[in-house]
């Protein structure tokens, strides 16, 4: 697999879904940005791109300025980048909350922007950083429950989610997959 030089966290675009389930990847990506004190900028109308100039390379952290299910869209302005040079951040309906699941590849399981990204790539063969939001419960619709704020009781876990998922961003960039998988690949108990 190629060194990661581009990372998609996956979201919302506006103030009405900011700490959403759904927005777990541009929070984590905002994480990194007041992390190593970066900025964002509009690029293409399309994204919101950060450059990070880190000990691992350049590095080029990306919010798709679409919706979840057009997030794809926003790798036309990295034309020639390989799938394997990709990192998606997005959070999982089959994780509970507080959860991390890193892999090298896979399906999209349902998730709208993971489909986009894969419908514009023409393959599944990229990273991922799935992050756990919970089952919605059984008379609640998915598409809702991931556009809903996290529960008082569930707050304090997800925001040690994102800095975790933060800082398994940098072991990816640093360190590699394997590593990342060994320390963040385990479940929360429900």
């Amino acid at each position: 697999m190629a060194a990661i030089s581009l990372v998609f966290g996956l979201g919302n675009p506006g103030p009405e879904y900011e700490g959403t389930r759904h927005n777990l990847g541009f929070e984590t990506l905002d994480r990194l940005v007041t992390r190593h004190r970066l900025g964002w900028r509009r690029r293409g109308g399309t994204a919101l791109t950060s450059v990070w100039r880190s000990k691992a390379g350049t590095i080029t952290l990306v919010k798709p300025w679409a919706f979840m299910n057009r997030s794809g869209e926003a790798l036309r302005l990295f034309q020639g980048v390989s799938p394997d040079a990709l990192l998606v951040v997005c959070d999982d309906l089959a994780l509970p909350v507080g959860s991390l699941r890193i892999r090298e590849s896979g399906g999209a399981g349902g998730h709208r922007g993971l489909e986009s990204i894969i419908q514009h790539l023409g393959t599944d063969r990229f990273a991922r950083l799935r992050m756990g939001i919970g089952s919605p419960p059984d008379a609640e619709e998915w598409s809702d429950y991931v556009l809903e704020r996290f529960d008082p009781p569930e707050l304090a876990e997800a925001g040690a989610m994102i800095e975790r998922a933060a800082d398994a961003v940098e072991i990816v960039l640093g360190e590699g997959i394997e590593a990342a998988q060994r320390r963040f690949n385990v479940r929360v108990q429900d």
